[in-house]
This record gives structure tokens, C-alpha cells and sequence, in this order.
């Protein structure tokens, strides 16, 4: 895998406020993809990933593992391309 930034969480609701879509994602798509996205590549304790996980109003359910809709997903890979370390 290849690692990703750091970035904060109002860097990583900006940029899906931002997105150019033919939709645009909502609140609870916002919130669960930051949540996934720091969850799957935040780099310990000291990390602006743990903080936004660790302070995220979205609580997945008990088995939840990913994004479970649509939109979270394509916002999670959003993330994912935005913030890829080359």
C-alpha cells in the first residue's frame, strides 16, 4: 500500500465541499468518508488523521468495516486520490 498524507480534517471537508460533481454529497456522505479515510491510513496518535477519527460524529455500526453507500465511497476514494503520497 502506499501511504498517504496528513491531512487535517477541515482540509479533507473542504475539498468534498469543493467537489465538481454531477451530485454533490451530503452531510452524513461527508462525515463517514473522512471517518473510513482516517480510520484505514491515520499514522498514530500525533496524526491529523487520528484527531479527525478520534473527534468524528459518524459511529459506524458494529460490523461496518468501509463506507456503506454509494456516495461515501466515491467520496472515500476522493480522499484517497486527493491526498496519495507520490
Amino acid at each position: 500500500m502506499t501511504k498517504m498524507g496528513d491531512p487535517t480534517y477541515r482540509e479533507m471537508k473542504d475539498l468534498l465541499g469543493k467537489s465538481v460533481h454531477l451530485y454533490e454529497y451530503d452531510t452524513f456522505d461527508i462525515e463517514e468518508a473522512i471517518y473510513w479515510f482516517a480510520n484505514d491510513w491515520h499514522d498514530g496518535q500525533l496524526s491529523n488523521l487520528y484527531s479527525a477519527l478520534s473527534t468524528s460524529k459518524f459511529k459506524p455500526g458494529p460490523i461496518a468495516r468501509s463506507p456503506q453507500s454509494t456516495m461515501s465511497q466515491i467520496a472515500y476514494d476522493e480522499l484517497q486520490h486527493e491526498f496519495k503520497v507520490k
